[in-house]
């Protein structure tokens, strides 16, 4: 296989952030070349066309500016400029592995060859810090129609790990520019009505958690899920309970309030999602309910706790790949 790939690139900002080159140099880095990379500038006011120009002598890197639009707006922009068979986006923040794009590939190859109706891959994720230090994993494993789970949550999770057929878009349209976030999720599920969707089980994106996000931001957030599942409710099947689906977007929510120390808002996220409905409760939300009546300390060992076992895991798991 040798399909070029469009990769759309967007920003804001981003060399004042002070991580564009990062994420623009991962994909130079690929080790499958036949590329074109697009990025879009999404009306920056800081140098970052200045940054950008030290890139533009490579024939296959294009920049676009427009005015400020929106992150979807961004990516619909490069969908359109954009010529590859297959299409891939990347945030300004986050960094692919050298091999992401070779591993897609190959997957599709030996994996996909004798499916006609898949539309979107995508990989799991290693979550950096600010400094880049991995700070946790992250890696669904369902596959195949998964309309009905990603109803419950999104979990193809970053737009920086997918790898999306061309046609798809001319199927199921662009991104919805109305909405501010989420807007990925929501393509997600777009998607999954028609097409089936496959992980690559492999950590080949690097996708970075600010730890500067306040309450503010979860609940702008929690807005536009709930308009998302407004949205995907009104063409579901009558099946589909929608105060589980509610319910299920609170407990995503209050985990994300967990994450920040918003310990008060996580409980009271979790019970109004308790109410709504029990069908999505886990033993992790239990758990974490319990933990966060300990306080930040005792919550923050768990963290560090957690991440160890995950690194060990998942080294161990490397050597015996490399065993067998």
């Amino acid at each position: 296989m040798n399909p070029k790939i469009s990769v759309i690139l967007n920003t804001y900002n981003g060399s004042s952030r002070g991580y564009l080159s990062s994420a623009i140099e991962s994909v130079l880095a690929q080790s499958y070349q036949n590329f074109e990379l697009l990025i879009v500038d999404d009306g920056s006011t800081d140098n970052t066309k200045k940054r950008c120009s030290f890139y533009l002598e490579n024939d296959r890197i294009r920049y676009i500016y427009q005015e400020n639009s929106g992150l979807a707006a961004a990516r619909n922009t490069g969908i359109r400029a954009s010529s590859g068979e297959f299409l891939c986006f990347l945030d300004d923040d986050d960094v692919w592995k050298p091999e992401k794009l070779q591993k897609q590939l190959e997957f599709i190859q030996n994996r996909l060859s004798g499916v006609n109706n898949w539309g979107l891959i995508f990989t799991w994720l290693e979550l950096i810090d600010e400094q880049g230090e991995v700070i946790s994993y992250r890696g669904h494993h369902q596959e195949g129609r998964l309309y009905r789970s990603l109803l419950f949550g999104n979990t193809v999770d970053a737009p920086s790990s997918v790898l999306i057929r061309r046609e798809v878009f001319d199927n199921v349209g662009l991104f919805d520019e109305s909405f501010e976030n989420c807007q990925d999720w929501d393509m997600w599920l777009r998607i999954s009505k028609e097409y089936m969707i496959f992980p690559v089980k492999e950590y080949l994106v690097q996708h970075r958690e600010h730890r500067n996000r306040i309450s503010f931001d979860n609940e702008k957030i929690f807005r536009y899920e709930n308009a998302v599942i407004e949205k995907a409710l009104a063409t579901a099947p009558a099946d589909i309970s929608p105060r589980a689906v509610y319910a299920s977007c609170h407990m995503n929510r209050s985990i994300c309030y967990f994450a920040a120390d918003e310990f008060q808002q996580f409980r009271k996220m979790f019970l109004k999602g308790v109410k709504l409905s029990l069908k999505p409760v886990r033993v992790e939300h239990i758990l974490l309910f319990v933990l966060s009546l300990f306080g930040r300390p005792s919550v923050h060992l768990s963290r560090r706790i957690k991440r160890y076992l995950q690194k060990q895991i998942i080294l161990r798991s490397h050597v015996s790949l490399r065993l067998f």
